[in-house]
């Protein structure tokens, strides 16, 4: 089972004054990563600390007051900076943000995860489809909608953080095919789900992946190397408010 938490920035932060502030919430090296960033992007950068180790210590079953002390290693892989993505002894872990949106997830050690949300721009950027698309993709997108476009690129970037290897894979080489898969839904209250399949000629470290899309209000996608039930977990169930 993959555990979800989706919010937003000011809920996570409003919240957490309820229990000392953010700061009492996440490690001293969270706090220097966020006071690095300036304004909103710092605020961001605290929310999305701030879920994923209340969605952790809830998953594991640890007290609230234990949130920050746990282990959580965001080093670098390629140049050590706290910058990586998110590990942690016995799970895996994945987190993003994108302006005021939070979504992080916790599965299982041996499954690899990837999360990713977008907020829907005014327009797309000149070259989105040279980027992203790959060349079976182009004819699938063809009308201009904007959040079928936005949602791809969200399906594309979990699978690559699923991966472990982020833009150092070109986009429009990975390939996703939609394909039914026979499992309970990833989210509850629906009765099936539709993931999507990385195919053969994709990337080989990407092979083995699957992703399916996430509601909300704007474009979110999980990927795992297997499909499986997720559990959403809200906010006042992590921190409540009294």
């Amino acid at each position: 089972m993959i555990c979800i938490l989706g919010t937003t920035v000011e809920s996570v932060l409003d919240q957490a004054l309820t229990v000392g502030g953010p700061a009492a919430l996440v490690s001293a090296a969270d706090l220097a990563a966020a006071r690095a960033r300036r304004g909103a992007h710092g605020e961001r950068t605290l929310a999305g600390r701030v879920a994923l180790r209340l969605l952790l210590a809830h998953v594991q079953g640890d007290e609230l007051a234990d949130a920050a002390h746990l282990p959580v290693d965001r080093t670098c892989e390629r140049c050590g900076a706290d910058h990586g993505r998110p590990r942690s002894p016995r799970v895996s872990l994945s987190s993003s943000t994108s302006q005021r949106h939070v979504l992080v997830a916790v599965g299982p050690e041996k499954m690899r995860i990837g999360v990713d949300a977008q907020v829907l721009p005014a327009s797309i950027w000149p070259g989105f489809d040279t980027a992203v698309l790959h060349p079976r993709e182009h004819r699938l997108h063809d009308n201009g909608d904007i959040r079928a476009r936005i949602a791809l690129w969200t399906r594309k970037e979990a699978v690559l953080k699923a991966a472990g290897v982020g833009l150092q894979v070109d986009p429009s080489r990975l390939c996703l095919e939609r394909r039914p898969v026979l499992e309970r839904s990833p989210v509850p209250d629906r009765s099936q789900q539709s993931w999507w399949t990385v195919s053969g000629e994709s990337p080989p470290q990407l092979q083995g992946l699957h992703v399916c899309d996430l509601p909300g209000a704007v474009p979110r996608a999980l990927a795992a190397s297997a499909p499986s039930t997720v559990r959403r977990i809200d906010l006042d169930a992590v921190l409540p408010l009294s």
